[in-house]
């Protein structure tokens, strides 16, 4: 079905899988009809073939018998560096130098992107800090492949969907708890799994193995009020250096502004800068109203020019919008059907918004204790698969589904050295940010390219990783945040604007914690 629109829409041919991309010992001679169509770009290396869509950059790098490579895009604010080759060379030469080095040079770069490198016949890949960039690798009749979609080697290898995901994704309340998303590293096809964030994968003989190399050691945390203004300008600078060379690498940066914290504190790192800035907020539905008004007062008080997208409440007068919710839900794997108000801001901001990119400030919800806030709770239980699927979906009244999913977990937990974590990563912070942000972040991330391309001035691994000795209850409260803020631009800081998100009241997080509980006392 999906073929013959395609087909018959040529206009619309450059969305499908849109700014993604495909490694694989596999060639391919036809690269004009379904589903490339004439718009991917083919390198080979070594005995890969590096298939990429043409809105996405491939770069590579070759050092000593390796050949390094990332897709998509990276820049280093210790370094100040925004040449992804440049980027790439760093990261070779302390390659070099032993595999901590290594290692933290990977940690410094910030961006949306999967990292690594060829050497012969073995390739070894990274994805960016939060998963952001969604990815997925597997073996299938005898070839092996990586890539951003996993429909797209569905659609290559003939595949159809697992029959547990079937299960899951009609389940009523699957949408529910962050949107629908799917548990684990797996993907819609048991034949192919997720990339998971802070995994180094590496495909040798036929076999993928994998070693989890963050977090490697214990941290303390800040322990006086001197330790605490380090680290937070320490983690403010970091946000400060990215915002700079945002405006370097693009022309028409934007920034998506609204007036929650986390988007609050992205605008005050652009300090200095927002004369290369631009804003814009979006008007889908009425909830959004304060936002907007926040978002505007912002701009204005800074000599930042803002634009208001007004989304249609139908999608009439939308041109083709049923064939762009078909490509949509295509390159999705049909597991994370979009709500019509959002689908209908993806096409308002595709055919309207002037951005090259826009800066978006997720990730930063990873150090906010966002677990602890939506449930309303001071404290987590103990690593388990149970907590893990708490955590992830409702099941009090579907318990076969529970325990699938608790198997699920339980197999996920082992296979990526959960229990190896030190205790400064709670597990409930590390499933937000390996789970959630890694699943239906990295889902979510692809679908909203389909508008521009997207960057994330907090999708660092030192940065995230430095404010984790912020204690817990700073971190549920904001107020790391609000101190970098304070820091970054205290003129900002004294608008004391604020826009709670309607998911973070007490009564909401209350209620919600009793089913957490039950959910979680269950014994059957």
């Amino acid at each position: 079905m999906i073929k013959a629109l395609m087909d018959r829409e040529k206009e619309l041919q450059i969305h499908l899988f849109t700014r993604g991309f495909l490694i694989t010992d596999r060639e391919f001679a036809d690269m004009d009809g379904y589903p490339f169509y004439g718009n991917w770009n083919c390198k080979r290396v070594e005995g890969y073939f590096f298939l990429t869509h043409c809105l996405v950059n491939l770069y590579s790098v070759r050092e000593g018998d390796k050949t390094f490579f990332l897709i998509g895009h990276a820049y280093n604010p210790f370094t100040m560096e925004a040449d992804e080759e440049k980027v790439l060379l760093r990261i070779a030469q302390a390659y070099t130098q032993g595999e901590a080095a290594y290692y933290d040079a990977v940690d410094e770069i910030t961006g949306i992107f999967l990292f690594g490198y060829v050497d012969q016949e073995q390739i070894h890949f990274i994805i960016d800090p939060s998963g952001m960039q969604s990815g997925c690798y597997g073996k299938i009749d005898g070839k092996f492949y990586v890539s951003s979609h996993p429909q797209l080697v569905g659609d290559l290898c003939g595949l159809t969907m697992d029959s547990f995901v079937k299960e899951l994704v009609s389940y009523k309340w699957y949408g529910r708890v962050m949107g629908p998303y799917l548990p684990g590293d797996l993907t819609p096809f048991s034949e192919l799994k997720r990339i998971v964030p802070n995994i180094d994968f590496c495909y040798k003989d036929g076999v993928v193995q994998h070693t989890r190399f963050y977090p490697r050691k214990e941290i303390a945390q800040c322990a006086n009020d001197k330790e605490y203004d380090a680290v937070i300008k320490k983690a403010a600078d970091i946000l400060k250096n990215n915002m700079e060379l945002i405006t370097r690498k693009w022309e028409h940066p934007q920034i998506s502004l609204t007036g929650g914290i986390d988007s609050n504190t992205t605008f005050a790192a652009a300090n200095g800068n927002y004369d290369r800035y631009e804003t814009f907020s979006y008007l889908s539905a009425e909830k959004e109203v304060p936002d907007v008004e926040a978002a505007k007062k912002i701009a204005k008080r800074f000599g930042v020019k803002h634009t208001l997208y007004r989304v249609p409440q139908t999608a009439d007068g939308i041109e083709k919008y049923d064939q762009i919710v078909q490509i949509l839900r295509h390159n999705n794997g049909y597991i994370a059907d979009g709500k019509p108000n959002e689908l209908r801001k993806r096409c308002v901001l595709q055919r309207e918004c002037t951005a090259d990119v826009e800066v978006k400030s997720w990730a930063s919800e990873t150090i906010r204790g966002y677990w602890y806030k939506h449930y309303g709770r001071k404290s987590m239980p103990k690593l388990s698969p149970k907590l893990f699927r708490n955590l992830y979906k409702i099941f009090i009244f579907n318990r076969s589904l529970a325990h699938k999913v608790d198997r699920i977990f339980a197999q996920y937990i082992k296979d990526f050295a959960y229990e190896s974590i030190p205790a400064a990563y709670p597990p409930a912070d590390m499933h937000y940010w390996e789970v959630t942000w890694g699943s239906w972040g990295g889902v979510n991330i692809s679908e909203m390219k389909f508008c521009f391309d997207i960057t994330m001035a907090y999708n660092n691994r030192v940065f995230l990783d430095t404010l984790f000795r912020v204690p817990l209850e700073k971190r549920i409260s904001d107020q790391h945040h609000l101190d970098m803020k304070k820091y970054l631009n205290p003129a900002l800081y004294d608008m004391h604007i604020r826009v709670v998100n309607m998911k973070e009241t007490d009564f909401r997080a209350f209620m919600l914690n009793i089913i957490f509980t039950l959910n979680s006392v269950l014994p059957f």
